[in-house]
C-alpha cells in the first residue's frame, strides 16, 4: 500500500491489532486508533504523510545491464531456432546449446511437420492470434528458404 499511496493518501482498517499498526507505521503511514465501527471498540486510521523512497527490487535475480549483445539459448527445437534467427537478425551473437548432436532431431519423433493455424468458431481473439502467427510464420519460412 505504501508503494502505491501518494502523500495525503488515507487508510482505515477494522482491526486495531498492534502488529498491524506497527507494520503500517514502518511502511510510512501515520496511524491513530479511533472509535470502532458497529460493535467494534477501536479501529485504525492512517495517512501517508510523505512519499517514501522505496527500493526498486524484483523477487527474481535481476542482472545488471550489459552492452554486449550475446546470448546463449538452450534447446534445439523450432522455438529456439526461431528465437536464434530473430536475435541474429537484430545483430546479436547467439550460441545454441542442444542435447542432440544437431538441432531439430527431437521433433516429437516426426520426420516431417505440418504448419496450420488453429481456428475456432468460439474465440475471436484466439483466431486473430493464430491467424497472425500463421502469417508471421509463413513470412519467416519464406525468408529462411531464400537463405538456403
Amino acid at each position: 500500500m505504501a508503494r502505491l499511496a501518494r502523500p495525503g493518501g488515507t487508510l482505515a482498517t477494522f482491526t486495531s491489532a498492534g502488529f498491524v499498526r506497527r507494520g503500517l507505521q514502518e511502511a510510512g503511514f501515520t496511524m491513530q486508533k479511533r472509535k470502532g465501527f458497529g460493535r467494534k471498540r477501536e479501529m485504525l486510521c492512517g495517512v501517508m504523510e510523505q512519499a517514501l523512497p522505496l527500493p526498486c527490487s524484483t523477487p527474481w535475480f535481476n542482472r545488471t545491464g550489459s552492452s554486449k549483445r550475446e546470448v546463449a539459448i538452450i534447446g534445439g527445437g523450432i522455438a529456439s531456432a526461431l528465437l536464434s534467427l530473430a536475435l541474429l537478425r537484430r545483430g546479436w551473437q547467439v550460441t545454441l546449446y542442444c542435447a542432440d548432436e544437431a538441432p531439430a532431431l527431437g521433433a516429437s519423433g516426426n520426420r516431417q511437420g505440418a504448419l496450420y493455424p488453429l481456428l475456432s468458431k468460439h474465440d475471436e481473439a484466439l483466431n486473430r492470434f493464430f491467424s497472425n502467427a500463421f502469417t508471421f510464420c509463413l513470412s519467416a519460412l519464406r525468408f529462411i528458404a531464400r537463405q538456403i
